[in-house]
């Protein structure tokens, strides 16, 4: 629901004509969420000696927080110069 929220208000902070860097900061609420999930994991991981999965398990979570995050700016900002033209 955290996520859903962040990306919510990363799309109405757009649509209100907020700067770029506010995707960057709904980008970093979904990455710490996914790493907060991935930290249940890290001692069996570890355990099994494949903690690099992990590892690049966090970096896949990052480009997937941008990307989402930078796809709910551009829908925001897509929204206000759409409402704006009419």
């Amino acid at each position: 629901m955290l996520a859903f929220t962040s990306i919510l208000f990363t799309a109405l902070a757009a649509f209100a004509g907020a700067p770029i860097w506010v995707a960057l900061i709904g980008a970093a609420i979904l990455f710490s969420i996914s790493l907060r999930e991935q930290r249940k994991f890290a001692a069996r991981f570890s355990n099994l000696g494949v903690s690099h999965v992990l590892t690049m398990a966090h970096w896949q979570s990052a480009g997937h927080a941008l990307l989402a995050s930078g796809a709910a700016f551009g829908v925001g900002a897509l929204s206000r110069v759409a409402l704006m033209s009419i």
